[in-house]
């Protein structure tokens, strides 16, 4: 067993222990009938802040990422992605389970993101679209990390059994 897998094991039981937030703001990735999901962003986000003409979106970091819940798993994940990539440069990570994202694309995101899915189920291909939103193809991403633009390229979830987390590694600043 590799390192690389051995961590991934390990972010795995983290996730699995979680007590998990909802998130009702990602309404993008939500399909019909849908007004929440399993998920969270550590790192960097994009947060509305201010009042009256100063108010607006911020980039801060989220509030979670230093709570100590949140705060092993993160230095963990940034762990797992230096094994995996040691130069890729993100600011953020999103958490989701199980979660069947709806076809969307990643509007405040710059550049390249990775995707890895974790957990015990079948199914749960990233759907990669080309610009257009047309030819889809499924990529295997059960624990494999899969690097797109996701704010170039619709993408979303098929749908599974099981089990599924995922994580992806992304900036929100150039």
């Amino acid at each position: 067993m590799t390192e690389l897998s051995r961590q991934q094991d390990h972010i795995l039981e983290l996730l699995q222990r979680l007590d998990w937030p909802t998130t009702t703001s990602r309404k993008n990735v939500l399909n019909p009938g849908e007004d929440r999901y399993h998920g969270f962003a550590l790192g960097i986000v994009t947060s509305w802040a201010g009042k009256g003409d100063k108010a607006g979106y911020r980039k801060v970091i989220s509030l979670k990422t230093e709570k100590p819940k949140y705060k092993g798993l993160y230095e963990e994940s940034k762990r797992l992605m230096t094994l995996k990539d040691p130069h890729f440069e993100y600011s953020s990570i999103q958490y989701n389970k199980n979660h069947v994202c709806a076809k969307h694309k990643d509007k405040l995101n710059r550049g390249y993101s990775y995707i890895i899915g974790l957990g015990n189920y079948t199914g749960g291909e990233l759907i990669l679209y080309d610009e257009e939103g047309e030819n889809p193809r499924l990529i295997d991403i059960r624990d494999k990390f899969f690097k797109f633009d996701g704010s170039i390229y619709p993408h979303e979830t098929a749908p599974f059994t099981g089990e599924r987390f995922t994580l992806v590694f992304f900036s929100t600043v150039h």
